[in-house]
């Protein structure tokens, strides 16, 4: 298995329950209806199949993004998918781009953002949290090879960041407002800085903060994610949907005078 050990598999079976496995020399996958050995598949191969011992067929895939963040070995609780490609539009993020990240979490949102500005790109990734960094490093380091996230064992507020040096921020904390003059202060004007608030009072304290501050509230949602179940001739909604995850609260910053 030379040059393979650590590479990332996605394993489906026939209910469509979804299993990452890390590949490794002579490792063995385990499901309830059997194992199968990582040499099998590896030698599947992205679009294959392999069988457990016990006969149940298993498909195997490269994982998406999504599927990657869903599926990945987490510290914290990730930014779900919805939300993360969410916030890389309302960010309006392109390839060469420099994007400003506290917390780093999982690195489930660091991911999205470092696809997005590219390999030219640049994401600086803050987390005070030691064993939470650990985690997020292996996880974008095993999905994303391009070396474009730089991390930093560091609370925001610690940061010593170049003013108007970020083309956007992105706050996935308890408690933004704390951090927010500093953000404000590294993003370039007239573009957005968005945070990540699961309820609504964290979203009332951060905008009474941020008055006195150059940014301007843009808009504050939820992003609606509603699968269907689709076999002919019958199709209704899946019966478990993901709800509510967390209120998106954009703003833009404006040149002062």
């Amino acid at each position: 298995m030379g040059g393979v050990e650590g590479e990332v598999f996605l394993l489906k079976d026939q209910k469509g329950r979804a299993f990452l496995v890390w590949l490794k020399e002579g490792g063995v996958f385990h499901h309830h209806r059997g194992t199968v050995p990582h040499e099998a598949i590896q030698k599947a191969g992205p679009g294959g199949q392999v069988r457990t011992h016990l006969g149940e067929v298993l498909s195997v895939h490269r994982p998406t993004l999504e599927e990657y963040v869903l599926h990945m070995r987490r510290s914290a609780t990730p930014t779900y998918p919805k939300d993360a490609s969410a916030l890389v539009a309302l960010l309006d993020l392109a390839p060469g781009m420099r994007v400003l990240e506290a917390g780093t979490g999982s690195g489930g949102l660091t991911l999205f953002l470092a696809r997005a500005v590219g390999p030219e790109g640049r994401v600086e990734s803050y987390e005070k949290r030691p064993q939470h960094l650990a985690q997020a490093q292996r996880n974008v380091r095993a999905f994303w090879r391009v070396e474009n996230v730089r991390f930093h064992a560091l609370s925001l507020e610690e940061a010593q960041l170049e003013g108007e040096s970020f083309h956007g921020v992105a706050l996935d904390l308890m408690e933004p407002w704390k951090v927010l003059p500093q953000a404000a202060r590294a993003l370039m004007p007239d573009r957005l800085l968005a945070a990540y608030l699961p309820n609504i009072t964290q979203v009332l304290e951060l905008v009474r903060e941020a008055e006195g501050l150059p940014l301007r509230l843009e808009r504050v949602l939820e992003v609606a994610w509603r699968e269907w179940e689709v076999r002919p001739p019958v199709a209704h909604p899946r019966f478990q949907q993901v709800g509510h995850t967390a209120f998106l609260v954009v703003f833009r910053k404006w040149k002062a005078s």
